[in-house]
């Protein structure tokens, strides 16, 4: 009697993990089939390293609607060229390493429109030294990983001088690093590894490289519940009930740390300082450890930083805006938290260039796209002559 039970439950035990692995395949099959790969980040490979790289001699194509429509390809290096890169330096040459995220990338324009091209045009045609302007721009880079990469990689190249270019959202992208950095027994950084956590294996991230259903449950099922954590179960549900995007709610919150969601958090308008100022402290300490590496070896360093579409006029990035809760029509001051990163520079003896003012005298010209928010065409070449004609580029060239 014993006996035929406990076969009973072994068969029904059986049955119900094989109907669990079956919905789980037939949900799987399903995710793959409807998901879709961002042209941003779609053709990363993951790395133990550098968290993400691209992969070299890569060919794709960037689309936005109504926006652009643009095939590319990385180089031998996997970065954007448009020629192959190499580590040697001819003799006299003068080497400028351009840092940065999408925006140096070139997101939506031709490799030969960014402004890394533009400005090594611009160098070329000023006198008689050789420069050679490299392109180091990564999808979703930031002061962390090009930390990383400069140490570990771009070192390699010899530059004379280092451009980072900082994005204002970089405070979101180091936040979300941060726990996967990896360290030597000396406790130095010398690596960012998106499979690891506080140094231990990162099961959520595994699961996600490797399973669409896992994904878009995180991104449907588990991205709700973040969101009750962060404005709490009541609110949200009373969000819900009231037809109110919650994502809305938590991004204008001005007392809620919500970094995890709001890319823009340090320009926000009203928000609690004390919040802004424990998260752009992050930032700030990669950006002076790049500062440090390079004085050390005796390589320049300029920080250049931007503004975004709603900063600079009430009809750039006019429809992008929307899903940041940001108000069409309206042009937002982003004074404060310029000024925040000016006085860091300032006080580290940085060379600073900000494109803010370059940027707002254009607003009359279409400089970011619509919907997806990256530089036009325009925008890139008037970056590229605003670095070249400020004070600090001109007088580190010297």
């Amino acid at each position: 009697m014993k006996g035929g039970r406990l076969k009973k439950i072994s068969v029904f035990s059986l049955l119900f993990f094989a109907s669990i692995a079956i919905v789980a395949a037939i949900g799987e099959l399903y995710a793959r089939a409807i998901y879709k790969q961002s042209y941003l980040t779609g053709f990363m490979v993951s790395d133990r390293v550098f968290h993400h790289i691209p992969p070299p001699h890569y060919s794709g194509h960037m689309h936005s609607d109504g926006d652009f429509d643009v095939d590319f390809k990385t180089n031998n290096k996997g970065m954007r060229g448009p020629a192959d890169y190499r580590y040697e330096k001819d003799p006299g040459t003068f080497r400028i390493a351009v840092m940065g995220d999408s925006f140096v990338f070139g997101v939506g324009v031709e490799s030969v429109e960014t402004a890394s091209y533009v400005l090594n045009g611009l160098l070329g045609a000023s006198g008689s030294t050789k420069y050679d302007v490299m392109n180091f721009g990564v999808n979703s880079y930031s002061p962390l990983l090009e930390y990383i990469y400069l140490k570990q990689e771009l070192i390699k190249y010899r530059p004379d001088m280092v451009i980072l270019m900082l994005d204002t959202c970089d405070i979101q992208d180091d936040y979300l690093y941060e726990p996967h950095i990896i360290r030597n027994g000396q406790g130095d950084i010398t690596g960012c590894d998106p499979f690891r956590k506080y140094g231990r294996p990162d099961l959520q991230a595994f699961c996600m490289r490797w399973s669409r259903l896992f994904f878009i449950l995180d991104q449907k099922l588990f991205q709700s519940f973040r969101k009750m954590k962060t404005i709490g179960i009541r609110n949200y549900l009373t969000n819900k009930a009231r037809g109110k995007r919650n994502k809305t709610d938590i991004l204008t919150n001005k007392e809620a740390d919500n970094i995890y969601f709001d890319r823009f958090l340090m320009f926000r308008d009203g928000k609690d300082k004390k919040i802004v100022k424990k998260h752009w402290e992050r930032t700030a300490g990669y950006v002076s450890m790049i500062k440090k590496y390079l004085d050390e070896k005796g390589i320049k360093f300029v920080l250049v930083t931007y503004p975004y579409g709603h900063q600079v006029g009430p009809r750039q990035w006019s429809e992008g805006r929307r899903y940041w809760a940001f108000e069409d029509g309206v042009k937002y001051d982003p004074a404060e938290g310029f000024s925040m990163m000016s006085s860091f520079a300032k006080d580290n003896g940085i060379d600073f260039v900000n494109l803010y003012d370059a940027m707002l005298k254009a607003s009359d010209k279409q400089l970011y796209y619509n919907r997806d928010g990256h530089w036009t065409k325009y925008a890139q070449a008037l970056a590229a002559r605003a670095i070249f004609d400020s004070e600090v580029f001109q007088k580190d060239l010297k």
